[in-house]
């Protein structure tokens, strides 16, 4: 008797599982390295070569203010022992060479090498390196320093930078090091040698996390004390103390204290180090963590961290670091017991329950870890860091992966029914499955990839590795699946000499069943009306996409309930609004003019490119000291005019260098103002360094050039359309700048008819001023039609005149102004006879420009002041005029997002439906069927996404990717349905028999993969945080109207006219035979062809050769 030749999976399942195994551990480490790496910053959401992120960058590269962090608490007052106390210990500690305590960080060179590396040392328990202490056998204390590199100090004090790597090849070579070597060996880089103090010390060798603190009483004393900013007097009276303090008070109430005057803040900026791991600086303490340094030094101070309230962007990024993970680590673990729950409700075997949730559970680990083994070295343009976006792939892969692994369960169970067997049922299935899986899976790869074209960088990485791992699925599809089953079959094989009777299918699995088919027969015999009202749903939310819009504020991703929410309501109540927007004057070195007196003082040694800067104007066109730091004031003062506390309150008090400064003369021509406002220019001037170190006054790197900072704050909590507050702000903030422009083109002029006499009593018309038109009170907000507020009475022609009447009134000019509204035109004769030249402001019918022209010596048409829209120069534009306004902060950043949210949510799902229809195109070898084919799989984007548009909702970050994830997994049943679909026609079947033979072969796994995965990712609608939130209702809608689109609108296209398309050219096989005696011949047919290393050897068995038939098992 010839002995039968073993399967494949008989021969190699238990060394395919071992292979798996052996695998798994390695994903799951590379998951949690990237869970560690979660970094949200909203710049880093955009390229760099975007001008708002450039901006940014350049900003923070000459401020620290930015990147603000606010702390604050009930009580916190001038008196409050605590507030002192925390100042202190926020203070940066002397490093080992010994620079002063409290130095401004951003002015000495970083010599110390805590600093200069970022180390830090976890010495907690449960830290890395309390497993590497000594690790190497050198008595090595480790620290983790700048991207993620490690080094070691040894008892002599010599710090090594560490030459291995945290890769899997690494990895491999210590663990085998270990077993044949009994330890580990270190080499590593010699970087330098520190007192042996720090090895005893380890944490003084730690960099520093806080770069500046200022607090509110500080900033009170140094402007109103004897001899302080307003009190110039050395020994003032109590009275003249009073009112000093009190105008400190004024200036810095909004933004140091609170209306109350009493309830005060600390102001802490962070060092590089401090910003690589903000969790470290300043996290609560989540899911086991230590909690931040910030909060253990409150505690030092005495103040309880629940009570602590914290504000700013850094702030903002934490949060929604824990607040991702913390939720993550809540609801998955529900989802993973109710999708358990599910799964064993749907398929009645605990077997094959475990199966499934493996490979949709290690596919989603698989996805997370492909970012840290292949970002920055196979994926060498992207950073292996996680963010908020990031954390619902695995969500995402694991949908798929269960989806197709209950496809191949459901081939299986179909494959042991027709068969009656359980031999080469793991090879009948693969040879069933691989094709419409495979197909399914490239598809969805080359949706999700897609999302690839995003410029938003979390949106961008989200396409790659969701992308890689629904691929990676496969691996585990076509072997894990099989093989797992060849070993561990649901069903008990049979006892020798006994009959094989499968398992009887679960009573849900009829239902389910049931339902198909009779789903299948009514659209079937309607299908023109169940197509025609899918189309009408279809066309009626597609319509209603034209009204899509996108959000990208940070603080819309919190449960009203989350703390930071709390924190930032609390602190926007006692204090002031925390949002930052950022304005900087730049003023070029040709502009700038230096008092030669104040040269041998010093007042300028932070400059010298400015003043070996070329003389491109000679000194009386050029701006003083005063009259530089007066541009700050300008743009400061009509913002707060207008859309400050006392206009619109949007923003709250600007704060600039003026917020520091005496107060400043008024503008002037006499003889006795120009005096005055020399000798106030010249002490500015002389205290130069003093506005430098206020971080309101920087020098630009590059060539020198002035940069004076005017700080915004919005309010967090407040619905403002940042796009139109951008707007807003440049129609009352560019008049100043072409204000400058014309007084410069206004004074050139002037000199040159005056032979270079300069323009001093020169005799001016200024026409079309209207100085008193608007009163600020009247400025308030109106509710425009798109819902957003706008501010009225944002008057550019009021802005524009009073800035350049004093402009020229600083020059010296002789100005006679009139206003058509309020002046007669006797005043206008008398410009008209008395003066030289006019400048046209504003046109009015009393102005006849053409008599102007015929006697004045020159005529200036300035009118084109107003801003409309029109695109600014950028900063690095070489056409930049030599005063300039640069915007930036976090607002022009998110509003930059949002815009190109939409934007990339438009092109990849463009994108996604020419890719998927391409391929479907060339599987179903028709490029009409192809077309049909993407019908029902844009029916979920459509209805859901046109839900969101008609009823007003915004698609945030969080959810711009659902779109092509749902076109995936409406792709994914889509193939495998026409799968059997097609296989049915090539068989020879009627369109509509070939329909329910799709129907019992996919109707089931279909409705399985949508209960399962739907309930098991709805969990995720009661996250807190807002992302997760909206996914997971997202998502679950997105399956169950994708399942509709598969299971009711692509039948009915298929039953009706437009199905002809997908009815091959060549003619179907046919083979007759009586069955019984019934006069109706079956069709003996094959379903999609095994490989021919399957059918040899299932002939080289023992038992008889089968052919897997339609409902029975038939011997050849």
């Amino acid at each position: 008797m010839q002995m039968r030749r073993p399967t494949f999976f008989e021969r190699y399942a238990i060394w395919i599982l071992c292979g798996i195994f052996f695998l798994v551990p390695f994903a799951l480490r590379g998951a949690r390295l990237s869970l560690e790496q979660m970094k949200n910053d909203v710049k880093d959401w955009l390229p760099d070569d975007f001008a708002e992120t450039s901006e940014l960058d350049w900003f923070r590269d000459h401020f620290m203010g930015e990147q603000f962090v606010l702390i604050s608490w009930d009580g916190c007052t001038e008196d409050d022992q605590s507030l002192n106390y925390l100042a202190r210990l926020l203070v940066p500690e002397p490093p080992a060479e010994g620079e002063k305590k409290g130095e401004p960080l951003d002015h000495f060179q970083p010599n110390f090498i805590g600093d200069e590396l970022a180390l830090y040392y976890p010495d907690t328990p449960g830290d890395a390196t309390e497993d590497y202490r000594n690790w190497g056998g050198e008595d090595e204390k480790w620290f983790l320093g700048r991207g993620n590199q490690w080094f070691y100090l040894l008892p002599n004090g010599e710090i090594y930078k560490w030459d291995g790597k945290s890769t899997v090849l690494g990895a491999m070579g210590r663990i085998s090091e270990r077993i044949f070597y009994g330890g580990n060996s270190i080499k590593g880089e010699y970087v330098k040698k520190v007192d042996k103090f720090y090895y005893d010390n380890p944490r003084r060798l730690q960099a520093r996390l806080f770069k500046s603190v200022t607090s509110g009483p500080d900033v009170l004393a140094a402007l109103s004390a004897p001899g302080g900013t307003l009190v110039r007097d050395e020994d003032p009276t109590p009275q003249e103390l009073e009112d000093a303090r009190k105008k400190a008070l004024a200036r810095l109430t909004g933004t140091l204290f609170g209306p109350d005057g009493k309830q005060t803040c600390l102001i802490v900026t962070l060092t590089d180090a401090g910003k690589m791991d903000l969790r470290r600086t300043m996290g609560h303490g989540v899911l086991g963590r230590q909690e931040g340094q910030l909060e253990q030094l409150a505690e030092q101070a005495g103040i309880p961290p629940e009570k602590l309230r914290l504000g700013g962007p850094p702030v903002d990024n934490v949060s929604i670091d824990e607040e991702g993970e913390r939720t993550l680590a809540r609801l998955v673990s529900f989802s993973v017991i109710l999708g358990l729950g599910l799964s064993y409700f749907c398929l009645r075997s605990i077997k094959l329950t475990i199966m499934v949730f493996f490979v949709g559970g290690i596919s989603a680990v698989t996805s997370l870890s492909l970012v840290w083994w292949t970002a920055g070295t196979f994926i060498w343009w992207l950073d292996p860091t996680t963010d908020a976006v990031m954390m619902s792939m695995p969500a995402v892969v694991y949908v798929l992966g269960l989806s197709g692994a209950i496809h191949i369960v459901n081939y299986y169970r179909d494959v042991v029914k027709e068969n009656g067997t359980l031999r080469n049922a793991p090879e009948l299935t693969i040879a069933h499955g691989w094709y419409p899986c495979t197909i399914a899976a490239v598809t969805t790869a080359v949706g999700l990839g897609s999302l690839a074209t995003s410029s938003i960088t979390p949106i961008h990485k989200f396409g790659i590795f969701s992308a890689l791992g629904v691929l990676a699925t496969l691996f585990l599809l076509f072997t894990y699946l099989p093989a797992a089953l060849q070993m561990w079959p649901p069903d008990p094989a049979p006892k020798k000499g006994s009959d094989f009777k499968p398992k009887e299918p679960s009573p849900t699995a009829l239902w389910l069943r049931g339902l198909g088919d009779r789903i299948g027969d009514f659209i079937i015999n309607n299908n023109i009306k169940v197509a025609a009202t899918c189309m009408v749903v279809f066309l009626f939310f597609a319509f209603g996409l034209q009204y899509l819009k996108t959000s990208v504020q940070l603080l819309k991703m919190f449960d009203e309930d989350a703390r930071i929410i709390q924190d930032y309501a609390w602190l926007e109540g006692h204090l002031g609004k925390l949002v930052p927007m950022e304005l900087v004057v730049r003023v070029e070195p040709e502009v700038m003019y230096y008092d030669e007196s104040n040269e041998e003082k010093g007042a300028d040694p932070l400059n010298p490119k400015a003043a070996a800067a070329p003389d491109k104007l000679e000194p009386k066109f050029r701006y003083s000291f005063l009259e530089r730091m007066e541009m700050a004031g300008r743009v400061a003062n009509v913002v707060e005019e207008y859309l400050g506390p006392e206009g619109a309150k949007v923003v709250g008090p600007p704060t600039s260098a003026l917020t520091f400064a005496p107060e400043l003369p008024s503008a002037g021509s006499s003889t006795a103002s120009f005096l005055e406002r020399g000798a106030y220019s010249r002490r500015l001037e002389a205290s130069f360094n003093e506005f430098v170190n206020s971080d309101y006054l920087r020098v630009d790197k590059e060539n020198g050039a002035e940069l004076w900072r005017v700080s915004l704050r919005l309010g967090a909590l407040e619905n403002i359309d940042y796009g139109n507050f951008v707007d807003d702000l440049k129609q009352v903030t560019e008049p100043i700048m072409d204000a400058y422009q014309a007084r410069d083109r206004i004074l050139l002029q002037l000199d040159k008819d005056r032979d270079g006499k300069g323009f001093v009593n020169a005799k001016v018309g200024l026409l079309g001023v209207n100085y008193a038109s608007l009163d600020k009170a009247e400025t308030k907000a109106d509710v425009s039609q798109d819902g957003k507020e706008r501010y009225n009475h944002l008057d550019a022609t009021k802005v524009f005149s009073e800035t350049l009447r004093d402009l020229l009134t600083n020059a010296r000019v002789k100005l006679i102004d009139h206003d058509p509204d309020f002046h007669t035109q006797d005043r206008l004769d008398y410009i008209a006879k008395n003066c030289d030249y006019v400048v046209l402001v504003e046109p009015n019918a009393m102005y006849d420009m053409d008599a102007f022209r015929k006697t004045m010596k020159g005529t200036f048409d300035v009118t084109q002041h107003e801003y409309t829209g029109q695109e600014i120069p950028r900063m690095y534009d070489p056409e930049r005029p030599p005063i300039s306004l640069v915007y930036t902060g976090v607002v022009p950043v998110v509003y930059k997002a949002a815009r190109t949210l939409l934007s990339n949510l438009i092109e990849s799902t463009v994108w996604a439906f020419v890719l998927i229809a391409l391929v479907m195109s060339l599987v179903l070898k028709s490029f009409r069927a192809g077309l049909i084919s993407m019908l029902p799989n844009v029916f979920p984007i459509c209805v859901v996404f046109g839900y969101m548009s008609w009823t007003g909702m915004e698609v945030d970050i969080g959810t711009m990717m659902t779109a092509s994830v749902a076109m995936g997994v409406a792709v994914d049943d889509t193939v495998h349905f026409l799968t059997w679909f097609r296989w049915g026609l090539d068989e020879g079947y009627t369109r509509a028999k070939a329909i329910k033979e799709a129907y019992s072969r996919c109707a089931l796994a279909m409705f399985q993969t949508t209960i399962i995965g739907g309930l098991g990712l709805a969990v995720f609608a009661f996250s807190t945080f807002t992302p997760t939130q909206r996914f997971g209702y997202l998502m679950v809608s997105l399956l169950a109207v994708a399942l509709v689109g598969d299971l009711l609108f692509l039948p009915a296209l298929l039953a009706g006219p437009l199905g002809r398309v997908f009815r091959p050219d060549h003619k179907a096989r046919s083979k007759k035979e009586d069955d019984d005696g019934n006069e109706n011949a079956e069709q003996e047919v094959e379903a999609p062809a095994a490989s021919e290393s399957v059918q040899s050897e299932a002939e080289e068995s023992e038992e008889p050769r089968v052919y897997p038939v339609h409902g029975r098992s038939r011997p050849a």
